[in-house]
């Protein structure tokens, strides 16, 4: 009895030596994960403070844009700029309060150019007018920038002010808009970056202020009393304390200055990511009591209970590795490999959900949403294939934008972009079939799949795009027109193999854009596919036009208004075809632009000038020549050496030249667009901009430019004395290019009456038909022997039947 009982208190206690060790190894175990838990949460705070203060400044930075933006559509109204020039200063009061109400801005403010305030529709804040401006500094970066923001503070209160010009064409005011910084944009903040954001400023003689936070009032009170032992300069050395045992703060400096200083305070408080942990512990706390019960039941039960949850997880990895996402993980308990199923079976959602969004992108157009060139293509593959088992027809339709580059080069991509994606939305619109496909191509060519469709059905959806497509599209107080031309094919009646029906459907297309049609259907009888085959040849034929010397070069003289002298000329290649006779530049430019072949093009059109302006000089003639410059040329990172050996080869002087660059081709590439000009301009060449006003360019820029003089573009010259905008905007091309010191330029001069208002303008040069039309070498040349004297040519006086006309 004695020594079964002595064995059932070894038994005892061996069982409880072992829970006691169990228990002691459980409890060091708990506390290094609860200390690892501790120091893990506070270093992903710690992360997640330093993504958001960059997620905060990116979001600062985005709000101001988009201020900014709202700012230009104030200063764009002609209305108001109206008012502004004609002195309307109830108007102008009135339009600053009702466009601060629109977009909820507090402060309204109008600088003039002196930079005192010209009118103030904030609310009590009259006497303000007549003094100057209290942030010169934003002016100054306005005029440099084009806009300007920052925070500040002003009137007792924290603004993020944006300043904006008032342009006609050069700066006439300043538009001054403020918004207030307050609890309302602390809580969109921090909404967004998912921590507490707080604002403070500072002002002397009263201290620290919470003007905005998201903090409940305790810990908003403790961070102000916290920030009250510190001045602004001091803060950011004080941070630690600043910190103290509940949160983790970041602060950045928004606004400093005698008015006052401004931080941003981001805050994450400790003991809500501990809490994320609390069942953790829990089932730290289960685990234990669990492994000490299986310990007195057994260890062999509880390598059991683990093994198998285990190996289930193993192979459902596995399966995940293999690409099946069909199904879940297996059924475990409540503890940690519980929560490994759940991870893996988020896992498998997320990598589902992900491979999904790729397959969605990769035939997708991502600008409208519409499916792109790879699914229309697929979806007209299995279209087809089903209509020849079937016997049903299928029709094809393929859609280009009229002008659409025009709105491109003129308005911006930006508003390409719109335009695109309200066509998208009517396109949608206008097919009432669930099966019907509609595609974006790629700029702005679109496809229309229409299965079990015939040619009348397809004649009917396009009359209703057609339909669709009429009424414009309203932009910032513009209207775009969009029409579109609509080319398409039937299988099988224009063919039985699906590529072929796509070229007919573009041959179709082509013919109805140059026809103005509208929509047109491929017929072989009006050999549309020849069209495309003369684009084609035409392309291809443009390489060998200068083996075969098809290519040359017609003078167009300028008259100077000041001496009435002819001192210069502008070269104009035109081409010659064998079989095509005269082909436009308008119609070969292009095809060199798209090849790369206009490098070769300009090389030899320099090639020619140059030898001819030598020729002239050594007749006596000091005549100038401009010669046009493509986006191509500009971009040409060998254009400079290969003018340098043209130079040398004839013996020229880069001064005999003038460099013509229109707007378009800066815009392309500004950076290597300078680069180029600067080069061109240090060895010796002068710089002109060509049709100036008609492209998407700015002042700023154009400033940049070491140009010598303007040219203003034949479509403001063409109306001018019928159209009283049109000559507004040449007598401001006029005033400005003088202003800034260069030559101004008038090109497509029609008429008498054009030329005399050119004259009045105080317009340098011109050029146009009514005064010299474009003609061969021989012609100019024989002209210059006729009149040149000293290097002076006399001119003709318009309408006196001398010169060349």
């Amino acid at each position: 009895m004695r020594r079964g009982s002595l064995a059932r208190v070894v038994a005892h206690q061996m069982i409880v030596f072992v829970a006691l060790l169990l228990i002691a190894i459980q409890l060091v175990i708990f506390v290094v994960i609860d200390k690892s838990i501790h120091v893990n949460a506070l270093r992903k705070i710690h992360e997640e403070i330093q993504v958001g203060d960059r997620i905060f400044l990116r979001l600062l930075e985005d709000r101001s844009r988009r201020l900014v933006d709202s700012a230009s559509i104030l200063t764009s109204d002609f209305a108001f700029r109206q008012a502004l020039m004609t002195g309307d200063s109830p108007t102008v009061a009135s339009a600053l309060a009702n466009h601060g109400a629109r977009i909820s801005a507090e402060k309204m403010i109008l600088v003039a150019p002196d930079q005192k305030v010209l009118a103030d529709a904030s609310a009590g804040v009259e006497a303000h007018i007549g003094r100057p401006f209290a942030f010169p500094e934003l002016i100054a970066e306005a005029a440099e920038k084009g806009s300007a923001s920052a925070i500040k503070a002003l009137d007792g209160g924290v603004f993020q002010l944006v300043v904006v010009p008032v342009l006609a064409p050069v700066p006439v005011a300043w538009a001054v808009l403020g918004f207030r910084i307050d609890t309302t944009l602390a809580g969109e903040l921090g909404l967004l970056t998912s921590l507490d954001v707080s604002f403070a400023a500072w002002r002397p003689g009263s201290g620290w202020e919470i003007v905005g936070s998201t903090m409940p009032f305790a810990p908003r009170g403790r961070l102000l009393g916290a920030l009250a032992q510190y001045r602004p300069e001091s803060l950011a050395a004080g941070l630690s304390d600043l910190s103290g045992e509940d949160y983790v703060v970041s602060v950045s400096s928004l606004a400093t200055g005698p008015e006052g200083n401004v931080v941003a305070i981001l805050q994450r408080s400790l003991a809500d990511a501990v809490a994320q942990f609390a069942s953790l512990r829990v089932t730290l706390l289960i685990l234990a009591g669990l492994s000490l019960a299986g310990t007195i039941v057994g260890s062999l039960m509880i390598a059991r209970s683990i093994s198998r949850p285990v190996t289930a997880l193993v192979a459902f990895a596995r399966r995940l590795e293999r690409g099946d996402y069909d199904q879940g993980p297996p059924e475990t308990g409540a503890d940690e490999l519980g929560e490994l199923a759940t991870a893996f079976d988020n896992m498998r959602l997320a990598i589902f959900s992900r491979e999904q969004q790729i397959k969605a992108m990769a035939y997708h157009d991502a600008l409208t949403g519409l499916p792109n060139r790879a699914l229309f293509n697929d979806r007209l593959n299995q279209a087809v294939g089903v209509a020849r088992r079937l016997g049903h027809p299928v029709s094809v339709m393929l859609i280009d934008l009229n002008r659409f580059k025009e709105v491109n080069d003129t308005l911006g991509h930006h508003v390409g972009d719109l335009l695109l994606r309200e066509v998208a939305t009517r396109l949608r619109g206008a097919l009432l079939r669930a099966s019907d496909t509609v595609a974006r191509l790629g700029g702005d060519e679109f496809a229309v799949l229409l299965p079990a469709a015939t040619k009348e059905m397809a004649e009917d959806v396009a009359r209703r795009i057609l339909l669709s497509l009429e009424d414009p599209v309203s932009f910032e107080g513009r209207m775009l027109d969009v029409e579109g031309s609509i080319g398409f094919a039937c299988f099988p009646e224009h063919a039985d193999e699906m590529n072929v029906l796509m070229s007919r459907a573009d041959a179709a297309m082509y013919y109805a854009k140059r026809r103005h049609l509208g929509a047109a259907s491929f017929d072989a009888r009006l050999k549309m596919e020849p069209e495309i085959d003369s684009r084609l040849s035409l392309s291809s034929e443009l390489r060998q036009a200068i083996e075969r010397n098809e290519f040359m070069l017609h003078y167009q003289p300028r008259l100077d208004l000041q001496d009435r002298s002819v001192r210069q000329v502008e070269a104009l290649v035109r081409w010659q075809h064998p079989t095509h006779g005269f082909v436009f530049p308008a119609e070969f430019i292009p095809f060199g632009e798209q090849t790369g072949f206009i490098r070769e093009i300009t090389y030899w059109v320099m090639n020619r000038v140059f030898a001819d302006v030598v020729r002239w000089r050594q007749q006596g003639l000091e005549v100038t020549a401009s010669i046009n410059f493509s986006v191509r040329d500009l971009l040409n990172a060998e254009i400079g050496e290969h003018v340098r050996e043209l130079l040398t080869r004839h013996g020229a002087e880069p001064s005999w030249f003038v460099i013509e660059i229109t707007e378009s081709s800066i815009m392309d590439d500004p950076v290597r667009a300078l680069e180029t000009a600067a080069e061109l301009r240090a060895m010796g060449f002068q710089l002109s901009i060509d049709d100036f006003g008609s492209g998407y360019s700015s002042l700023a820029l154009i400033k940049k430019l070491p140009i010598a003089e303007l040219k203003i573009d034949r479509s403001f010259i063409a109306n001018m004395a019928s159209d009283r905008d049109d000559l507004m905007i040449v007598r401001s091309v006029i005033d400005l290019a003088h202003n800034m010191g260069l030559r101004v330029v008038g090109e497509g001069v029609e008429s008498a009456e054009s030329l005399a208002l050119l004259e009045e303008l105080g317009c340098d040069v011109v050029q146009g038909y009514h005064i010299f039309k474009p003609v061969p070498f021989a012609e100019i040349q024989e002209w210059f022997a006729l009149r040149g004297a000293e290097g002076q040519v006399a001119a003709r006086q318009p309408g006196a039947g001398e010169g060349v006309t």
